[in-house]
């Protein structure tokens, strides 16, 4: 009868171990969702990376991110989860607002609560 209830004890136990793992680190689910974003903020990035091309070619902020002769890099332009795609703005006189749908929150990056992100393109 005592080595039932240490079964069910540890049993119990295990459970609950488990459970709190999930509760703590968000289980699968939530680890797809920050792959998901990983990969929106890397395509935010290429695209920051063509338009600072572009600025230096042209000599002043540009928005419009496809590729040219100078410039041929061929970034995502879209969320290749949803298809949304993604927005690119001016933001006078020298920055650039770049934003997508992300899952998560905006804690701990580099993006506000509406998916963004402005960056200051200098012309060199």
């Amino acid at each position: 009868m005592a080595r039932r209830w240490a079964v069910h004890g540890l049993t119990v136990l295990g459970v609950t171990v488990l459970a709190a793992g999930l509760v703590t680190t968000g289980g699968p689910g939530q680890g797809r969702a920050e792959k998901r974003d990983r990969t929106r903020d890397n395509d935010l990035a290429q695209i920051e990376t063509l338009l600072n091309c572009k600025t230096q070619q042209a000599g002043q902020v540009v928005v419009d991110p496809t590729p040219t002769e100078a410039c041929p890099m061929t970034p995502r332009l879209a969320d290749p989860f949803t298809a949304a795609p993604y927005r690119v703005e001016l933001v006078p006189p020298d920055s650039v607002r770049l934003c997508a749908d992300f899952e998560q929150p905006a804690e701990m990056s580099l993006r506000d609560e509406a998916g963004c992100r402005v960056r200051r393109i200098e012309i060199r």
